[in-house]
């Protein structure tokens, strides 16, 4: 019935689980907040922008599809991730970069599974270049993180 759309179910449920099983309670609301606004809302913007840029699809979503361009599990799985980004978030300055690359690195790599399991593709050369937003994505996420005063950076001693 659901055939390989269940996938996008299963990446979410890890996801959240993960959190679930990793952040604290007392701290689960605030990193809810912004793994909903940081990840989800950004990953809806970001994914129809580049749908109707034709640089990234979606496919076999099966009936969790949101007007044929996003699944309705990938903004959750996006949620959690952002969850267990800032909740993992360093606070030593020279940790920081290696970080935020890692991250967008691994958020590249989750891509390039899904288009090996037949449900997403960077179309073109956006395949190439997808990391530099995943970059900028995550970069700018860490800013305003930060500049709201939920870190206190430190540097190496």
């Amino acid at each position: 019935m659901f055939g390989k759309s269940i996938l996008f179910f299963y990446k979410a449920i890890l996801f959240g689980i993960a959190a679930y099983a990793i952040i604290p309670r007392h701290m689960f609301k605030k990193y809810l907040l912004y793994g909903f606004i940081f990840g989800a809302i950004v990953d809806l913007i970001v994914v129809f922008a580049l749908h109707f840029l034709d640089l990234a699809r979606y496919y076999n979503m099966g009936p969790f599809g949101i007007y044929g361009v996003i699944t309705i599990w990938s903004p959750i799985a996006w949620m959690f991730a952002f969850m267990l980004f800032f909740y993992f978030l360093p606070a030593r300055t020279a940790f920081l970069i290696p970080y935020v690359a890692g991250f967008s690195i691994f958020a590249y790599m989750v891509g390039l599974v899904l288009t090996g399991l037949g449900l997403f593709e960077y179309i073109g050369s956006y395949k190439y270049y997808a990391p530099i937003v995943f970059s900028a994505w995550f970069s700018l996420a860490t800013y305003v993180y930060i500049k709201i005063g939920n870190i206190k950076l430190r540097p190496l001693k």
